[in-house]
């Protein structure tokens, strides 16, 4: 089974599932190169000080690991790659943690942008 992805940046605008694809695309394609964002840096920390690179995680605790490979982290964005078993179990806790830094997360699997909350405040016309 294919690897489940995430991609997460931000955005100074609420953008839509459309939008977001394009831009994960250009991202993961190595096309698009944002410069080092603070909140991303912020999020990759946080993310990392909970689970743990994968080169980092001893052999004998690879089962609490979620990653299937390395993390892309461009310091204007991260693209995650979580082993599909335990998608379910860590994309709530990586989408909280995205919303906590006000960040963008893109699910490519169901297509679906998550946006912090004053995106979607915005996109309702708050």
């Amino acid at each position: 089974m294919a690897s489940f992805y995430l991609g997460v940046w931000r955005s100074l605008a609420a953008i839509s599932d459309e939008a977001a694809a394009r831009r994960y695309r250009a991202l993961s394609d190595g096309k698009e190169r944002p410069e080092f964002d603070a909140q991303v840096y912020a999020f990759y920390t946080g993310m990392t000080g909970l689970y743990p690179e994968i080169d980092m995680v001893a052999e004998s605790e690879m089962d609490g690991c979620p990653w299937a490979c390395a993390i892309d982290m461009g310091g204007g964005h991260v693209i995650m790659a979580i082993q599909p078993e335990r998608s379910e179990r860590f994309l709530p806790v990586l989408l909280a943690l995205a919303e906590q830094h006000d960040l963008v997360c893109f699910d490519p699997q169901a297509g679906k942008v998550h946006l912090p909350p004053y995106l979607r405040a915005r996109r309702a016309g708050g």
